[in-house]
């Protein structure tokens, strides 16, 4: 859509989403990208937030992609603020769109389940 790049927190988390966007922007798969964009974007909006990086290692540690720890003066974080936070990750990820062929790499053209 114009972009030459995205720099994304998120991606750490979503990698696949966040490539598939970008591959399908560039190959002029607008809705496509736009259908994908449309169910990240209460995800990445957590990347907006002075605690961003509380925010994407949460979201990290829920995707099975990394920890949760945060370096001082960062606090990790708890109680409502934490739950709310969760409860986006975990709609998103519920919510999982299934990646159009050709938006990926090799994973979203052939079955690679049970190849080591």
């Amino acid at each position: 859509m114009g972009c030459d790049g995205w720099v994304a927190g998120l991606v750490d988390a979503f990698p696949r989403e966040t490539v598939a966007i970008f591959n399908l922007a560039k190959q002029g798969r607008n809705q496509e990208a736009l259908a994908i964009y449309r169910w990240f974007l209460p995800v990445l909006e957590l990347d907006i937030h002075p605690k961003l990086v509380q925010y994407i290692k949460l979201a990290e540690t829920q995707t099975g992609l990394g920890t949760e720890n945060v370096r001082a003066p960062r606090l990790a974080l708890v109680g409502e603020e934490r739950k709310r936070i969760l409860s986006i990750i975990d709609k998103a990820i519920a919510n999982r769109p299934e990646l159009p062929v050709g938006s990926w790499g090799i994973e979203a053209e052939v079955d690679v389940s049970g190849v080591s």
